[in-house]
């Protein structure tokens, strides 16, 4: 509408560089401003991975991983157990992967009632387990992203990731990576 375009200049939510990087060099064009990370070693901040090795993408049926959901809820619980004080949310691709976390924390939930209040809506920062398209405006001290895409039964993936192939899809995925102010740990099937 002939409007001029201004870029985002300084990042102000994550305390750890590698939690912006990918977002600055592929939507920002390496102009925001970061602040280094006082140390790249450190575990307890920033970017990783886990691979789900044992991950299957229920394709044509459920559209869940199961098996990557349950990896995820038990790292929910993992992480109460040893940082209490961190406020989490869960951000997924897809909401069918949204769905087989619940269920999953569901089941641990009922198991073991002694984190109950941690998933207390009266919190200063309630736990969430969002989809990539309802988590706008959300952050928290440490994410959980849930891939959920991956190989099916039969070994193939298929290059359709649900909303991130729709028009606006990078926007969501900008936001989705961007949440987290101290820890960001990506769930993944696939490499």
């Amino acid at each position: 509408i002939g409007m001029k375009e201004f870029y985002l200049k300084w990042h102000y939510r994550s305390r750890h560089e590698s939690l912006i990087h990918f977002s600055n060099i592929s939507f920002y064009k390496n102009k925001l401003n970061t602040f280094p990370s006082p140390s790249r070693d450190n575990k307890q901040n920033g970017l990783s991975l886990v691979q789900v090795k044992n991950g299957i993408y229920d394709r044509g049926g459920s559209q869940k991983n199961v098996p990557e959901a349950k990896m995820v809820a038990k790292a929910v619980f993992d992480h109460y157990k040893a940082n209490p004080e961190k406020s989490l949310g869960i951000g997924t691709f897809s909401q069918a992967q949204q769905t087989a976390i619940l269920d999953e924390l569901e089941i641990l939930r009922r198991n073991d009632l002694s984190l109950e209040h941690f998933f207390s809506d009266n919190r200063e920062e309630p736990f969430f387990v969002k989809n990539l398209e309802t988590i706008q405006g959300d952050e928290r001290d440490m994410i959980f992203i849930s891939v959920g895409y991956g190989r099916d039964l039969n070994g193939k993936i298929t290059m359709n990731f649900g909303p991130l192939n729709k028009a606006g899809g990078e926007r969501r995925l900008n936001v989705l990576v961007t949440r987290a102010r101290e820890k960001m740990v990506v769930y993944s099937s696939i490499t």
